[in-house]
């Protein structure tokens, strides 16, 4: 029963998102849409320094979704200007329930069912000096299958340079930590580098703005090429992504509208891997 544990265990890991890859997951329908850029800003960006937050009113981030494998995945954010430093507090979730446990014995039904889940904290503060911008996030994490479960903390750092016509040059390193044991070895983060570079085109009824990037995964052997597109026109969001690594490639679709002090936007992607379609649905809401 233990050998049947570990190959749940090792086929588990094979699903996108559980896990410690559960920390390359996005994080919002914009993120899912456009791509994990280090130029992309947002509420809980890929890269810290990017934080947004209102200069008087604090966010609300509710965000809730679907990954490969009916994985489900939710996360809320928290985001406000502390003396004077954009901040952001969140917490993610990502599991799935419902899995066999069997013995080697053949039966009609299981003797027992299970679930995996991880869940992580984050807490991100960003500077800002002058054109620069630095940014630091450290995430408590825990991640539990069957009765085994093993916690760690990571750590990220991110930087963003605003450069003439309206580029931005952005590198974040992410998820660089320990974890405790589980089943009698340590999990590796999957330890990545993001470097990118994006282009915003201003005009008086809508703007646009476009994403390049590359991505390094300790856990992965091979890069991720990302590309993406922002299209806004006054309170509507139009989102267009597409990603590369070796034999798999992804494209992604993203609709949003502005409603004042709301947005909502829901984001969809489709790939080679013939496991399920990713969506989420973030609603953004500025609180008074």
């Amino acid at each position: 029963m233990h050998l049947i544990f570990r190959i749940l265990l090792f086929n588990l890991g094979l699903i996108y998102g559980i896990g410690m890859q559960m920390l390359v997951l996005p994080t919002s329908a914009e993120q899912l849409s456009v791509g994990n850029h280090p130029t992309l800003a947002g509420l809980s960006p890929l890269n810290p320094a990017l934080i947004s937050a209102s200069e008087r009113h604090p966010y609300l981030a509710l965000n809730r979704g679907n990954w490969l494998g009916d994985i489900s995945m939710s996360q809320i954010g928290y985001n406000k200007i502390i003396g004077g430093n954009k901040t952001h507090f969140g917490i993610r979730y990502s599991g799935i329930s419902d899995l066999e446990f069997r013995d080697n014995v053949p039966t009609d039904d299981p003797p027992a069912h299970f679930s995996a889940f991880g869940i992580t904290a984050d807490m991100s503060i960003a500077f800002k000096y002058q054109k620069h911008k630095v940014g630091f996030n450290v995430s408590y994490i825990r991640y539990s299958i069957f009765t085994k479960n093993t916690h760690g903390l990571s750590f990220d750092i991110g930087y963003a340079l605003k450069i003439k016509n309206d580029y931005m040059l952005g590198i974040a390193a992410k998820d660089f930590g320990i974890m405790t044991k589980l089943d009698n070895k340590n999990p590796s983060l999957p330890k990545r580098i993001s470097g990118g570079l994006s282009k915003k085109m201003q005009f008086k009824q809508y703007s646009n703005s476009t994403y390049g990037s590359i991505e390094w995964n300790s856990i992965s052997s091979n890069a991720k090429i990302h590309f993406g597109n922002h299209f806004q026109l006054n309170r509507l969001n139009l989102m267009f992504g597409y990603a590369s690594s070796s034999n798999v490639s992804e494209t992604s679709l993203g609709l949003g509208f502005n409603f004042n002090i709301y947005k909502i936007t829901y984001g969809t992607r489709f790939g080679t891997q013939d496991v399920g379609v990713p969506k989420l649905l973030s609603l953004n809401i500025l609180l008074p």
